[in-house]
C-alpha cells in the first residue's frame, strides 16, 4: 500500500460523507442563486403571436384516436394565454380545434389557423374543407392559414402535391395562405412562394443539425433570416423559434430553465429591433411530445401544465425555484436515521455516520426523483430508471452497514454490484446506438459510486480468497469496459457536450472503482479498522 493509500485510508467516513453532503449542498444551492439577464423592453411586449396546442392535461395526446377538446378548455386556455399574447397559432382543426376562432374572437384575439396535411388524402381533405370554412366564417379572427407543417421534412408528402393544397386554399378563401417548414426546406423547395402570401419558417437553434450554443443562438438566427431575406421575395414569418427548459443537451446546446429565458428575452429584442414577425413555441408544455423528442419535447412551452409562467421577461432568475424543499428532504431523512440509532443505542460516531448518510440520501432521492419523473416517458423507462435509483439507495444502504461495523450479506452486495455494471452498460450503450432523445443519468449513480469508493479506502484483511469474489471481478469489469467504451464513443461523436464526457467520466470512475469493490466484497476490515473507521486523519 503506498502512502497516498494510507493516508485515505484512514480518513473516517464521516470526513468523506461531510465533503460530498457540503458539495451537493452547494450544487443545489447554486443552481437556487439568481442570475441577472437581459430584459425586454416594455414596448417588445405582449409577444406576437405562440402556438396553441391543448394537450397538456394527463392522457391527452393528438395521436390518441378519437380525441376530442372540450370547447370550455380551449376558452380557459385562450384566456389564460390573453395575458401573454393577442394570437395563437394551431396545428389543425381535428379534435375539436376548429373552435379555436370562436373562442379568439370573444377574446379579440387573431388566430393563425393550422392545416394537419399527412400521409392520408381523406383526412388531408377533411382539415382543408374544415380550415377553409373556418376561415370564411371568422375572417376578422383568422389572419392566415398554415397549410401543412414541416410536411417536406416529415417525407408525408411530394412538393407538387404542396402547391396543390395551397393553390386549393387560395382559390377559396381571401385569408392569407403559407406553408410552414423548418428554413434549410424552404431553400430546398424555394418554388412554393409562388403558392403563398408570406414565407412561413421554423429557426430552433437547438434542433439544427449541428446545434447551437445559447451564447450564439440568437445571433444564429439572425443570420438565418438576414440570408432567407435574400431569397425570398415575400414576407416571412418566423412560424416557430423557442428554447427548451429541460432535457438533454445536443452537442453545446443546454436545455434549462434559465437558458429558455436568456434565448427568449434576447430573441424578443431582436425581433423588435429587426421588426421581425414571429410565432413563439410554444404557450405550454406538451407531455406527449416526450414520447416522440425525449424529455426535451416537453418543456419548449412559456406556460408550464399548470398555465403558470416558467419565466419572467423582467429581473433576475434562478434555474431552480424549490426553496426549502430539498434541504427538507435531507434533514427528515437524517433525523429518521438518527431516531433509529438512538433506538438501536448507537455509540456517537455511528449516530453522525447515520445522519450524514440519510441527508445524502434524502437529498439525493429528491433529485433523483425529480429526474425519474422528467425523463421516463413510458413505463420500461420509469421502471429501468427507478430501479437504478432504487439500487444506488440500496447500495448505499449496504456500504452503510460496513460504517457501522454489522454484517453484509456478500452475494447481495455482489448482485447489486453487477447491476449496477448492467446499467451502467445498457444506458451507454443506448445513448451510443440511438441517444437522439435519451438523458444522461448522472444523478442517478453518483451516490453509490461515493458510497463505494468511501468502502474501498478502509483497510482489510489480507486473504487468499479467488473462486466467486474473482468471478465477480471479471464480470462487473467485463460490463464496465464495453460502458466505457459506448460512453467514449458518444462523447466523440458529440465533442462539444459537456454531459457527455462527464457521463465518460463517471463510466471511467465506475470502471475502477466497482471491479475492485467486487473483489473486495467478503474480505473483513482489519482487525482495528472498525475500530479506527470513525477518526479522521
Amino acid at each position: 500500500m503506498t502512502i497516498l493509500q494510507r493516508l485515505l485510508s484512514r480518513i473516517s467516513p464521516i470526513v468523506w460523507l461531510t465533503l460530498f453532503l457540503l458539495g451537493s449542498v452547494y450544487y443545489v444551492w447554486r443552481l437556487q442563486q439568481p442570475q441577472v439577464l437581459l430584459e425586454v423592453d416594455a414596448d417588445a411586449l405582449p409577444l406576437q403571436c405562440i402556438s396553441y396546442s391543448p394537450y397538456y392535461k394527463p392522457g391527452m395526446s393528438p395521436l390518441v384516436k378519437d380525441m376530442h377538446v372540450d370547447p370550455l378548455q380551449i376558452e380557459q386556455d385562450l384566456q389564460a394565454l390573453s395575458k401573454v399574447t393577442r394570437c395563437v397559432r394551431t396545428y389543425s382543426v381535428g379534435q375539436g380545434m376548429d373552435y379555436v376562432p370562436k373562442a379568439a374572437q370573444k377574446l379579440g384575439m387573431k388566430v393563425i389557423l393550422g392545416v394537419w396535411i399527412g400521409w392520408l388524402e381523406d383526412l388531408n381533405q377533411a382539415e382543408l374543407k374544415l380550415a377553409v370554412q373556418q376561415a370564411n366564417q371568422y375572417p376578422e379572427t383568422v389572419r392566415g392559414i398554415v397549410v401543412g407543417n414541416e410536411v417536406l421534412l416529415r417525407g408525408e408528402q411530394s412538393e407538387p402535391k404542396m402547391h396543390g393544397y395551397l393553390q386549393w386554399v387560395k382559390a377559396n378563401t381571401k385569408v392569407p395562405v403559407t406553408y410552414a417548414d423548418v428554413w434549410e426546406f424552404w431553400l430546398k423547395h424555394p418554388t412554393l412562394e409562388q403558392d403563398v402570401d408570406f414565407v412561413t419558417v421554423h429557426i430552433l437553434p437547438y434542433w439544427e443539425d449541428k446545434p447551437v450554443a445559447i451564447d450564439q443562438a440568437v445571433a444564429h438566427t439572425a443570420s438565418v433570416m438576414g440570408h432567407l431575406g435574400t431569397v425570398f421575395k415575400k414576407p416571412i414569418l418566423i412560424g416557430e423559434t423557442g428554447w427548451p427548459s429541460q432535457g438533454r443537451q445536443r452537442f453545446w446546446a443546454k436545455p434549462s430553465a434559465i437558458n429558455q429565458a436568456k434565448y427568449m428575452r434576447g430573441f424578443l429584442q431582436a425581433a423588435k429591433q429587426s421588426q421581425w414577425q414571429y410565432n413563439v413555441i410554444e404557450a405550454v408544455d406538451q407531455p406527449w411530445k416526450r414520447e416522440l423528442e425525449g424529455t426535451v419535447g416537453g418543456y419548449w412551452g412559456v406556460l408550464d401544465t399548470d398555465l403558470k409562467p416558467k419565466f419572467s421577461l423582467q429581473g433576475a432568475m434562478a434555474e431552480r425555484a424549490d426553496g426549502l424543499k430539498p434541504y427538507l428532504a435531507a434533514l427528515g431523512l437524517g433525523l429518521l436515521l438518527v431516531a433509529y440509532g438512538f433506538y438501536r443505542h448507537r455509540p456517537a460516531n455511528q449516530l453522525a455516520v447515520l445522519a450524514l448518510s440519510g441527508m445524502l440520501l434524502g437529498l439525493h432521492a429528491y433529485l433523483q426523483l425529480e429526474y425519474v419523473h422528467l425523463a421516463a416517458r413510458n413505463s420500461l423507462e420509469l421502471s429501468m430508471l427507478a430501479g437504478l435509483a432504487v439500487l444506488g439507495w440500496g447500495l448505499l444502504g449496504l456500504q452503510l452497514r460496513h460504517w457501522l461495523g454489522l454484517n453484509a450479506k456478500a452475494c447481495l452486495e455482489q448482485a447489486a454490484l453487477r447491476l449496477l455494471a448492467v446499467g451502467f452498460l445498457l444506458t451507454s450503450g443506448a445513448l451510443a446506438v440511438n441517444g437522439r432523445y435519451l438523458d444522461f443519468p448522472i444523478i442517478l449513480v453518483c451516490l453509490p459510486l461515493v458510497a463505494i469508493m468511501i468502502s474501498l479506502l478502509m483497510p482489510r484483511a489480507q486473504t487468499g480468497q479467488t473462486g466467486a469474489v474473482n468471478a465477480g471481478f471479471w464480470l462487473v469489469a467485463a460490463l464496465l469496459v464495453m460502458a466505457a467504451n459506448c460512453a467514449v464513443a458518444v462523447a466523440i461523436m458529440e465533442p462539444g457536450n459537456t454531459m457527455a464526457w462527464w457521463w465518460t467520466a463517471v463510466c471511467g470512475v465506475a470502471l475502477l472503482i466497482l471491479p475492485l469493490r467486487s473483489l473486495q466484497v467478503g474480505i473483513p476490515l482489519t482487525a482495528n479498522a472498525a475500530d479506527s473507521a470513525y477518526h479522521s486523519v
